[in-house]
């Protein structure tokens, strides 16, 4: 709510391991995310896939949503040299 509402740039949720997210977790929220013209997507840049059940898949190991812009992509790339 406060990322699409204009209140911050960036949600990253990092999973601890062998955690897997349930997609009630986020599905209405991307939704909104998304609706508000902002960017939701796993740790590799790969949209949610809620047609998987009630998990998200095993390979998800974390969600970042922004504001969007260039602000996604280079939240993906901090990320991903921290491995």
């Amino acid at each position: 709510g406060r990322l699409a509402a204009g209140e911050g740039d960036l949600i990253l949720r990092l999973c601890k391991g062998g955690y897997r997210e349930h997609i009630w977790d986020h599905a209405a929220g991307a939704v909104i995310v998304e609706e508000a013209g902002g960017c939701i997507t796993d740790q590799n840049g790969k949209p949610l896939d809620f047609s998987l059940g009630k998990d998200l898949s095993e390979g998800v190991r974390g969600i970042i949503a922004s504001s969007g812009g260039d602000l996604h992509p280079a939240a993906l790339e901090a990320l991903h040299s921290l491995d």
